[in-house]
This record gives structure tokens, C-alpha cells and sequence, in this order.
């Protein structure tokens, strides 16, 4: 018989936040030596793991002022995580360096995959159709966001002219 609703969600709340203290406590040993405001990383994090490489986009999700963020910009330039490309140096590119945070942040490397091979079949399957369920919804729900932010952005314009 399945737990109620409320239940599952509670237990799943639960486990997440115990995978993730212990998932932390891995990767502490990894994270590289990055001298980054907890800003500066967020910048970098959205870069280096393909969400945006645009200065405006970045001004959006952020929500900063510009002037903060092309001084956080800069300094990441300077630090050695960002490169600037195109016409103007307006695409943001990760670095080498910013790859390791991602990687170190993310656990790509994926030390964890050596448990999911281990597991009973059955609880992996099971497993991949949750996350990939749970994945989809979230998917979902940013582009729901990102279309209400662009018809936001619409409107403003359009009471503008």
C-alpha cells in the first residue's frame, strides 16, 4: 500500500536534504581554491553550466544592478573564470577554471554513480523515472517562467512607445 501523499513528500524532503549534507561534505574535499563572492559564483555557475553566456540575461535572472554586475564581470575576467567573444565582448564564455567550480559545485564527476550501480535494479528504474518526471516538471515550469518574463517585457515595452 502507498504512503499518502503528504507523507511521500515529506520523506522525499527529508532525503533530499540528507543527500545533499552529505553530498556537500564529499565535495568539500574537491571544491578548488576559488576566491569568489558568493555572487561571483552564482555568475559563474550560470555560465560555466550553459544557462546563459549573455550579459543581459544574466542582468534578468540575477535581478543586480548593472553597474554591480559588470564590476563582478570584470573582476571574474580579471580572476581567470570568464573570457568575453563576439563583436563586442558581449558573450560570456566559462573558463578551464570555472568548469572545475561547476564541476566541484555539481559533483559532475559523479562520484556517485559507483552507489546507483549498486543498486537493485528495480529501485534504479524506479529512481530514473522519478528524476526524469521530476526533471520535466521543472523544465516546464521554468519555460512557463520564461515566457512570463518575456511578455512582461512585452507590455513594458509597449507602454514605453
Amino acid at each position: 500500500m502507498a504512503m499518502p501523499t503528504e507523507e511521500l513528500l515529506q520523506q522525499y524532503f527529508d532525503d533530499r536534504l540528507a543527500l545533499a549534507r552529505l553530498g556537500f561534505l564529499q565535495r568539500m574535499g574537491r571544491f578548488p581554491d576559488a576566491d569568489l563572492t558568493v555572487g561571483q559564483l552564482r555568475i559563474v555557475l550560470l555560465i560555466a553550466s550553459g544557462v546563459t553566456s549573455s550579459r543581459a540575461r544574466l542582468l534578468a535572472l540575477l535581478g543586480q544592478p548593472e553597474e554591480e554586475l559588470d564590476q563582478d564581470l570584470e573582476q571574474l575576467h580579471h580572476k581567470g573564470y570568464l573570457e568575453r567573444t563576439g563583436t563586442e565582448g558581449i558573450q560570456l564564455m566559462p573558463t578551464e577554471t570555472a568548469m572545475d567550480v561547476l564541476d566541484a559545485v555539481a559533483d559532475r564527476k559523479d562520484s556517485i554513480m559507483e552507489l546507483l550501480a549498486a543498486m537493485d535494479p528495480q529501485d534504479l528504474a524506479a529512481l530514473v523515472r522519478g528524476t526524469h518526471a521530476l526533471r520535466s516538471a521543472m523544465e516546464l515550469d521554468a519555460a512557463m517562467e520564461h515566457s512570463a518574463m518575456i511578455l512582461g517585457e512585452q507590455i513594458l515595452k509597449m507602454r514605453q512607445d
